[in-house]
């Protein structure tokens, strides 16, 4: 792991502390580990899963030091179990926040999921267990707390793609074609692609075929309203001619004749292919002798 990925962390957590609970923090000198340093009485543990980025963040606090960071704040004598678990939440959850969107700025994005906090060592996941850790101990007036954060490159994720357009099959789509319909950045399919959230055919380093029946998975979504094809009476047909032949016989061209239809100028019906005619006495706007 690139001690880099970690600066945002760094930065985020001094700012946090220094805005929001009017502390200051010095980070110390950071440590590699292969497992999870939470020694305290609290962790707040967030994963981080997007483009570009794989891994989690954990930090890690006492019960005195939130309870003189709680009482910094809200003047609060003694908190509750729950109102310190909310305070670590609130803390991981805004430290995130903030080193995402440092993050975003180099290529890498990820969303900020909900914080667990708990007082045992947080559930890593397989695939990240054998993955190095990065840990960042600080010093503040109120004590002492540190952070851990564990964060891979997807290197395919910046990889060009070279390979041709594959068109998807029937019952699927593209993820360009995916985002379009759920108004959401083609980045943020590919990431739930990633995640199994979405199911689909992997085409390449960028492409994926999607059935379309996943688009129900995001909230939302609405399939697009047909309108019930009307049937049109064949004696109203017969009153009708086409628009090129109310073409030849006006001299219009075809675009105009439908542009007239279109606003009400002239008088037509869409037949059963949603193809225009025009009902044939509107001629005589055209031609005196019709």
């Amino acid at each position: 792991m690139d001690v880099k990925y970690i600066n945002p962390f760094i930065s985020a957590t001094m700012n946090v502390f220094s805005t929001f609970a009017g502390v200051e923090s010095s980070p110390g000198a950071p440590s590699v580990r292969i497992r999870p340093l939470t020694d305290k009485d609290v962790n707040g543990f967030i994963s981080l899963n997007g483009h570009g980025i794989n891994g989690y963040f954990i930090i890690n606090f006492s019960a005195s030091f939130l309870q003189e960071i709680l009482a910094n704040i809200f003047d609060h004598s003694r908190a509750t179990k729950e109102e310190l678990y909310d305070l670590a939440g609130e803390l991981t959850n805004m430290i995130t926040g903030s080193a995402k969107a440092e993050l975003s700025k180099k290529g890498y994005f990820f969303d900020v999921a909900v914080p667990k906090i708990s007082h045992a060592t947080p559930a890593i996941p397989d695939d990240l267990k054998k993955n190095p850790i990065i840990v960042v101990p600080f010093e503040t007036q109120a004590g002492k707390f540190h952070i851990e954060a564990s964060v891979q490159r997807i290197e395919e994720d910046f990889q060009q793609d070279t390979m041709p357009k594959v068109k998807a099959p029937e019952g699927s789509i593209s993820v360009d074609a995916f985002a379009k319909e759920t108004r959401m950045d083609p980045i943020k399919v590919r990431r739930l692609l990633k995640t199994g959230f979405l199911s689909g055919k992997k085409i390449s380093s960028s492409q994926w075929h999607i059935p379309e029946e996943q688009l129900f998975k995001i909230q939302g979504y609405r399939p697009p309203k047909t309108r019930a094809m009307k049937k049109v009476p064949q004696s109203l047909m017969d009153e009708t001619i086409s628009v090129k032949e109310f073409s030849r016989l006006s001299g219009l061209s075809s675009a105009k004749i439908k542009s007239f239809l279109r606003t009400g100028f002239l008088k037509g019906v869409l037949d059963d292919t949603q193809t225009w005619r025009v009902r044939k006495g509107q001629i005589s706007k055209f031609i005196k002798h019709a």
